[in-house]
C-alpha cells in the first residue's frame, strides 16, 4: 500500500514538472534580445543619409525657383552660373532640364549649341535674339546640349521630360540653322518628330511642342499628319496667329478651302505687325481665287445628240477666177527708206517703298520665335510648367 502511493505521488510531481517546462520555455524566448552594434551603426547611417538627400532637395529646388526668378528678371547670366554651381556636372537631371531651355531661348551668342553666352539684361534692353545679330559676345559656357540630353535619357528612361527637352533642341536646330548640318534637314524634322512624339505619349506637351511637331510634318510634306498637332496646339493657344497662319497654308494644300479661309482670316486679324498681316492677306488672296475658280461655271461639252442635230452648211459654188492684169512700174529713182526712230523712252513711274507682300514659301511655312517675357508681362513669381 505504501509503494502505491508513493509511486503515484511520483507521477503526479513528474507531471507537474512537465507541465510547467513549456511555460518556463516559452518566458526565455519572449525576452527581447539586445541588437547587435553593427545593426544600430547601419541604421544609423541610413537615416543620416536619408536626412541629407532630403536636405540636398530642398537646396536644390530653392535654386532652381531662383533661377527661374533671374530669368524672369531678365538677368540670364546670372542664372546660367547658379545653375553651374549647382550641377557643374550635368548629372541632375531637374537642373540640366533647366539649364537646356535657359541655353536655347535665351543665349545672345553660340557656336553649334554646344557652347554659349548669355547676357544681364535691363528690362528696356533689346530682346536675346536681337543680340543675336550684332554677334558682339564671346561663348564662354561649354554645354552639349544634344549630348548631355541624350546621355541622361539613357540613364533615366523613364523621364519623358528629357524626351521633350530633345524635341527641343531638335526644333532649336530648324530656327537658328545652326548646328546639325551633317545631319541634314530632313533628319532633323524626323528627329523632331520621333522625339515629341515620346514625350506627347506620356503626357510632356505643350502648345509650342505640339505646334513645332505639325510644322516638322508640315516641312516633310506630311500634311495630313500635320493637322493633329496644330489643331491641338489651337486647344491649348486659340488666339495664337502663327499656328492659325501654318494650319490654313496645310489645308490649301489639302484643298479644304473653307477651312483654310477660316484660318487665314483667324491669323491675318490676331497678328499685331503689319509685315505678318500682309503675309496672311496674301495667304487669304490665294485661297479666295481658289474658291472663286471654283465657284465659276464652266461651260459643259457638248453631247453627240447636240452635235448630230446641227444643220450642215450647203457646199458653196466656185466662183469664177478674176483675171488679174499685170501692174506696170515706172522706172524711177528709188528713194531710201527712213529708219524709223525709235519712240522715246518713257520716264519710269516712281515706286512706292512700301513692296508689295511676297507669297510665303511653300517649303517653308513661317516659324514663330521663341518669346521672351517682355517688360510689362514680368512678374515677380516662377513661371508654371508647361507641360498638360
Amino acid at each position: 500500500m505504501n509503494r502505491s502511493l508513493l509511486l503515484l505521488l511520483f507521477l503526479l510531481l513528474s507531471g507537474s514538472l512537465l507541465a510547467r517546462r513549456p511555460a518556463c520555455a516559452q518566458a526565455a524566448t519572449s525576452r527581447p534580445t539586445a541588437p547587435a552594434p553593427d545593426s544600430l551603426a547601419l541604421k544609423a547611417a541610413a537615416t543620416a543619409a536619408a536626412n541629407a538627400r532630403t536636405a540636398a532637395l530642398a537646396t536644390q529646388t530653392r535654386a532652381l525657383r531662383q533661377a527661374r526668378q533671374l530669368e524672369l528678371d531678365r538677368r540670364y547670366e546670372s542664372a546660367w552660373q547658379l545653375l553651374q554651381e549647382l550641377d557643374s556636372a550635368n548629372t541632375v537631371p531637374a537642373v540640366v532640364l533647366q539649364k537646356a531651355n535657359l541655353a536655347l531661348t535665351y543665349y545672345t551668342a553660340t557656336e553649334g549649341l554646344t557652347r554659349f553666352a548669355f547676357r544681364n539684361l535691363r528690362l528696356t534692353d533689346p530682346a536675346p535674339d536681337s543680340l543675336r545679330v550684332l554677334s558682339q559676345d564671346t561663348v564662354r559656357h561649354n554645354f552639349a546640349v544634344r549630348r548631355v540630353l541624350e546621355r541622361l535619357y539613357r540613364q533615366y528612361p523613364d523621364n519623358y521630360r528629357l524626351a521633350r527637352a530633345l524635341g527641343d533642341y531638335f526644333y532649336a536646330v530648324q530656327q537658328c540653322d545652326c548646328a546639325e548640318q551633317r545631319l541634314g534637314e530632313d533628319e532633323v524634322f524626323r528627329r523632331t518628330i520621333a522625339a515629341y512624339q515620346e514625350a506627347h505619349a506620356h503626357g510632356q506637351g505643350d502648345y509650342v511642342s505640339y505646334f513645332a511637331l505639325g510644322y516638322a510634318y508640315q516641312r516633310l510634306g506630311r500634311f495630313p499628319e500635320s493637322l493633329g498637332p496644330f489643331e491641338r496646339s489651337l486647344e491649348l493657344r486659340p488666339n495664337n496667329p502663327t499656328v492659325h497662319l501654318n494650319l490654313a497654308f496645310v489645308l490649301l494644300e489639302l484643298r479644304d478651302l473653307e477651312k483654310a479661309r477660316y484660318h487665314a482670316r483667324s491669323a491675318q486679324f490676331l497678328f499685331p505687325d503689319a509685315h505678318h498681316k500682309e503675309d496672311a492677306g496674301f495667304l487669304m488672296k490665294e485661297i479666295e481665287e481658289r474658291i472663286q475658280q471654283l465657284s465659276t461655271p464652266q461651260a459643259a461639252p457638248p453631247t453627240e445628240e447636240a452635235v448630230a442635230e446641227v444643220p450642215e452648211k450647203p457646199a458653196a459654188t466656185p466662183a469664177k477666177p478674176a483675171t488679174v492684169k499685170p501692174a506696170t512700174v515706172k522706172p524711177g529713182p528709188i528713194k531710201p527708206v527712213a529708219a524709223k526712230t525709235p519712240a522715246a523712252a518713257k520716264k519710269p513711274a516712281e515706286t512706292s517703298t512700301t513692296t508689295a507682300p511676297k507669297k510665303p514659301a511653300a517649303k517653308k511655312p513661317l516659324i514663330p520665335k521663341t518669346s521672351e517675357p517682355t517688360p510689362s508681362s514680368v512678374k515677380k513669381t516662377a513661371t508654371p510648367q508647361k507641360t498638360e
